[in-house]
């Protein structure tokens, strides 16, 4: 929390002073762009090489920027991924942004465990090169992100007044922190199987009671970037709020065709029992099109909906599940440090189901965010240890890291960092290798890793270093 509240201060407070290059070059004031169309999975900055970013233009966008002139300006989304990687949401989303025709810009440098600092100088210099050298209309701009990219996403936001939403997938805003005097659009999107959605929901009331202009839209998806079909609802959300904010002219085909559709959705869901889904449906459409037709049949509809008995029946239900999961969260984080491999093992084989097979639907998907949130706790927590050289503690943590993602490369990788600390060479690569066996792949960490200076010298770990490449 510390680390977050840290992070804002420093959006708050910092003056611009990084510049970036955009991959095109410069003659005579005129900006030669990248070619549009293609996706460019890695752009250099020109200030700081290091820095790099992914690049998705419509193909009605020219190659020819020339800022001095009138010229076509397009929507922009500037996206964070929790790992680094730019190129997946840009590649991920490129056709949207083709269909609406909007700019897809992916930060390759902005990732989860950074310091404040870090985080805040990679949004500066994102920001400088959007705003100053490409051709994007600067009254909208929307940040984007996945989990802690999310919460980087909505920091950026608060402190930035120019932003005119935040897409955040699979986490909300960041800890400690409310929404100050400027409210910007907020479109919250939480996979049904993702350990983050009783926060969302939680977020949903919050932003409510703050009439601040927001949607949280669920889907069947676990914690990962979701698909196009939920961001293409996430993106006509926005078209729809420029529309009432007269920065779009209202399309009254566009309306047409999206009530009509939502309304042959709601029909079809409800014929299929999904009631939460065909609520969210009719809500999505509410606060889509709200001001700009009569919304009476909608309202309606809602409302014999939310008063019907299978309805109260199934959100109670969703409700008493979310209950559930909290206190299981909270046990779970107290025995991390005081149960036995013994006692996890057992707790494990309950949650995969691996001797029940009569769990319902809503419970099987509460085990699996339970799940997922154990392997994020222990990696917090493993991480965390690890700063501090805690050997002991951070072993305990690491196995049952192993238990929870036993395919995850990243504690095997810490456990090769761990064996290093104590000069145990054989140990070291023996991980490192589980590491490699498991997917891992990130050679430029492992060679600025300073305890494998021990085994630089090792035939196993150079193969792998080459492997790597």
């Amino acid at each position: 929390m510390a680390s977050n509240l840290k992070l804002i201060m420093i959006l708050a407070l910092l003056l611009p002073v990084l510049a970036c290059s955009s991959g095109g070059s410069k003659k005579g004031g005129i900006i030669l762009l990248p070619k549009a169309g293609k996706v460019h999975e890695h752009i250099s900055c020109s200030a700081n090489t290091l820095l790099t970013y992914a690049l998705y233009l419509p193909s009605a966008c020219n190659n020819r920027f020339d800022k001095s002139t009138v010229q076509k300006r397009f929507p922009v989304i500037l996206a964070f991924d929790p790992h680094g990687d730019g190129s997946l949401p840009v590649k991920r989303f490129s056709s949207l942004a083709e269909k609406y025709g909007f700019i897809l810009v992916g930060s390759n440098d902005s990732r989860n465990m950074q310091s404040p600092e870090e985080s805040v100088a990679i949004v500066q210099a994102m920001f400088e090169e959007i705003e100053n050298r490409l051709p994007i209309d600067t009254s909208d701009i929307v940040v984007m992100g996945f989990s802690g990219g999310s919460r980087v996403a909505t920091a950026t936001a608060i402190y930035r007044p120019v932003v005119r939403g935040v897409i955040g997938c699979g986490a909300g805003f960041p800890s400690g922190v409310q929404p100050l005097n400027y409210k910007f659009d907020y479109f919250g999107i939480v996979g049904l199987g993702d350990f983050n959605l009783s926060e969302m929901v939680a977020l949903d009331k919050t932003l409510a009671r703050m009439d601040f202009r927001h949607f949280i839209l669920e889907f069947d998806g676990i914690h990962g970037w979701p698909g196009k079909p939920e961001i293409e609802k996430a993106w006509t959300w926005h078209l729809f709020n420029s529309m009432k904010d007269g920065r779009l002219k209202k399309s009254d085909s566009l309306i047409r065709v999206f009530s009509e559709t939502m309304s042959a959705d709601y029909d079809s869901l409800v014929k299929q029992g999904r009631l939460l889904y065909a609520r969210q449906n009719l809500a999505l459409a509410i606060s889509c099109l709200d001001g700009l037709i009569d919304l009476s049949p909608l309202r309606s509809k809602l409302t014999s909906l939310e008063t019907s008995g299978e309805y109260k029946g199934a959100i109670k239900e969703f409700d008493d599940v979310l209950g559930r999961e909290q206190k299981e969260q909270q046990m779970l984080s107290d025995a991390l440090y005081s149960k036995d491999l013994k006692w996890w093992k057992a707790r494990l084989e309950k949650y995969r189901g691996n001797k029940n097979h009569r769990l319902s639907p809503d419970d099987t998907l509460m085990n699996h965010r339970l799940l997922a949130f154990l392997g994020l706790f222990c990696y917090s927590n493993a991480n965390a240890l690890l700063k501090q050289n805690n050997i002991e503690q951070t072993k305990l943590v690491i196995g049952v890291y192993t238990m929870v993602e036993p395919e995850n490369p990243e504690p095997y990788y810490m456990m090769a960092v761990l064996s290093a600390r104590v000069n145990d060479t054989v140990q070291t690569v023996s991980y490192l290798k589980r590491a490699f066996d498991n997917g891992f792949r990130d050679n430029a960490r492992t060679q600025a890793q300073p305890e494998f200076g021990i085994i630089r010298n090792n035939t196993t770990y150079f193969n792998l270093i080459k492997r790597m490449q």
